[in-house]
């Protein structure tokens, strides 16, 4: 699918700011009339609405929506907020809704939820990012944790030629999935990249203008530093947009794991060389089917034909864990086939 390129760096962080000034969004489709027909609902909780990642999950579960007779409603904070992450969870729960699947931003918090929603009998799953020590009933994971830490560093290591120092600005401290990726990042580069030095510590925000701001202490604080991982989507165009204020396009690399639209920008001016992510569509599609599959009390196959889906979906009994694939890698040659 072909999409509107975003024309600047600017308007993507103008849009991503000013979802942090609205309520909590949501969106609902699929039979919509489900709920007063006694049909199957179904509902997932983003870790921020509004950003063309959520976007993009929104769209495939809307037609896994209308493909398998669901109604589907997608909630999230308007701002990156695991206390109201626990809160819209807790709602959803109430409104009687069969199966929900969640991002926690912080797993610890949300354990207790999950464990009464289930208790009370409504399906939960994670998806895009994972509670492992909770009682959820799978995790729709878009690829594994080593191999999107791996992925990411071999490309800063591409960018760097595998030498220099590199920052890391991740999302929330207690995000397991952010910390997985990271945790194997920095093995990919201790057992590939001997003479890349991660330095600074990880550095953690809520948001794009705090990554902005992180990004550019980074800068001022190595003056050689070679390159920069964004982990959450959010802190892509801040990172991005630091990079290209400083005038550092082409010293200083950038890349991480942000939607091919929200990388736009950046990728064609330069200021990031790649992103690293999934097919996000093919994601929200995937959770809702197995939302649907949970429902009707079906067991996931070690191989399962997802209709609507290429690729067979692979799970693992003993980690819960349905996989969507292997990661994907954006650049400025390829972004612009993407509507996420």
């Amino acid at each position: 699918m072909k999409r509107s390129v975003v024309a600047t760096a600017s308007l993507a962080i103008t849009v991503l700011l000013a979802s942090g000034c609205s309520e909590t969004q949501s969106s609902t489709t699929g039979e919509s009339a489900a709920a007063n027909d006694g049909g199957t609902r179904v509902a997932f909780v983003s870790q921020v609405e509004g950003i063309p990642y959520f976007n993009g999950f929104d769209a495939g579960a809307q037609r896994a929506a209308e493909e398998f007779g669901v109604e589907y409603e997608q909630a999230g904070p308007a701002t990156v907020d695991a206390t109201e992450q626990v809160r819209i969870l807790d709602n959803l729960v109430s409104q009687g809704f069969d199966a929900i699947a969640i991002s926690p931003l912080d797993p610890t918090s949300i354990n207790s939820s999950i464990t009464r929603a289930q208790d009370d009998g409504v399906q939960i799953a994670t998806s895009d990012a994972d509670a492992p020590d909770s009682d959820r009933s799978v995790f729709v994971s878009q690829a594994s944790d080593e191999q999107l830490g791996a992925t990411v560093m071999d490309q800063l290591a591409d960018a760097t030629g595998g030498t220099g120092q590199y920052g890391i600005i991740s999302g929330s401290a207690d995000s397991a999935t952010f910390n997985a990726w990271i945790d194997a990042a920095e093995a990919q580069a201790a057992a590939e990249y001997p003479d890349m030095e991660l330095v600074g510590g990880i550095r953690y925000t809520t948001d794009t203008a705090q990554a902005l701001e992180e990004a550019q202490n980074l800068m001022t604080a190595y003056p050689d530093l070679a390159g920069i991982i964004a982990v959450p989507s959010t802190a892509v165009p801040g990172v991005g947009q630091a990079v290209t204020t400083a005038d550092k396009i082409g010293t200083v690399a950038v890349t991480g794991f942000g939607s091919p639209q929200t990388a736009a920008p950046f990728l064609e001016s330069g200021a990031m060389t790649s992103t690293v992510l999934w097919n996000v569509e093919d994601l929200g599609y995937l959770t809702v089917w197995a939302l649907a599959q949970l429902v009707e009390g079906n067991e996931f196959a070690a191989e399962n034909e997802v209709p609507g889906l290429d690729e067979p979906v692979t799970y693992d009994e003993a980690t819960g864990i349905l996989l969507l694939g292997e990661p994907s890698v954006f650049t400025a040659e390829n972004y612009a086939d993407y509507d996420f």
